[in-house]
């Protein structure tokens, strides 16, 4: 299956920031940091799920109250080389896969 084509998908960003690592989604205004880029992919794969978990609580639907990413994070996947990719297989947010 394409990223594109379905539902959950999600693109995220990677990038330094001070001394931690930053993993930032796109399509939701979702984020992690860590330590390292591990840490920080690992981090996402947690709030993910329960940002997922708490919106279909307050909302009856996946991430129904949280807006896309902000412009200057659109922005860093188009000028960055750290970008990732990742998938999430149902609405359940079973395993986020990402990769480079």
């Amino acid at each position: 299956m394409k990223h594109e084509e379905h539902k959950n998908s999600l693109r995220c960003v990677l990038f330094k920031e001070e001394d931690a690592w930053v993993a930032m989604c796109l399509e939701r205004y979702i984020g992690a940091q860590g330590r390292s880029k591990e840490e920080a992919v690992q981090r996402l794969k947690i709030v993910y799920r329960a940002e997922l978990d708490d919106s279909c609580k307050r909302t009856g639907k996946p991430f129904g109250d949280i807006p896309p990413a902000p412009d200057h994070v659109h922005l860093r996947w188009k000028e960055s080389d750290s970008s990732m990719r990742g998938i999430i297989f149902d609405q359940y947010g079973d395993e986020l896969e990402l990769a480079a």
